[in-house]
């Protein structure tokens, strides 16, 4: 199915994706926390990445509407599987980890 906006809010919604968003945040979370302190708004990615480490379910329902209506996520496809009862996305998890990449500083503040 073609992704709409009502897709992607159910898909930003769905117990299922948020799992799966989850560990790609903490992945980004990690890199992030690491970076030099010269790296421009560090103050503010920072903040994002230890919000993200330590609690890391909570911060997956947060920044899912964010994460889910960018590029990446759009262009997939999104439809909803019957036998799992889940929202589903063709995205894969290099793909959606490019997009958490890509909206930190958004996500951050910045």
């Amino acid at each position: 199915m073609a992704t709409t906006p009502r897709s992607q809010s159910a898909l930003a919604a769905d117990p299922n994706f948020l799992k799966r968003l989850g560990p790609l945040l903490l992945g980004e979370a990690i890199v992030v926390a690491g970076e030099a302190d010269d790296v421009p708004n560090h103050f503010l990615r920072r903040n994002l990445a230890q919000a993200i480490i330590q609690n890391p379910s909570q911060m997956s329902f947060s920044l899912a509407p964010t994460v889910c209506n960018g590029t990446n996520l759009i262009a997939a496809t999104t439809s909803y599987n019957f036998e799992a009862g889940a929202v589903e996305t063709s995205a894969t998890d290099p793909e959606i980890r490019s997009q958490i990449s890509t909206l930190w500083d958004v996500m951050a503040g910045a």
